[in-house]
């Protein structure tokens, strides 16, 4: 699978522990409703390991959209 590199447009903080993060869309990129991707971030700790998250935006939206529930450290 083809890697590429984004930047995050904006993060909103949905509920207390709910996070709506939109970031650039490359331009070749397609996926199927439903499905999910890895993601890395260039923060300490999530450079080498990549965690799953389902887009919760359409395939022709301009943008990349992901809803995530934050859990606090130690409840993992």
């Amino acid at each position: 699978m083809a890697k590429h590199k984004v930047n995050v447009k904006s993060v909103v903080k949905v509920t207390h522990n709910v996070l709506q993060i939109t970031t650039e869309k490359p331009s070749i990129f397609d996926f199927t409703p439903g499905q999910a991707t890895e993601i890395f971030l260039n923060k300490e700790g999530w450079e080498e390991e990549g965690r799953p998250f389902t887009f919760t935006c359409l395939p022709n939206d301009d943008h990349l959209e992901f809803t995530i529930k934050t859990i606090p450290k130690g409840k993992e």
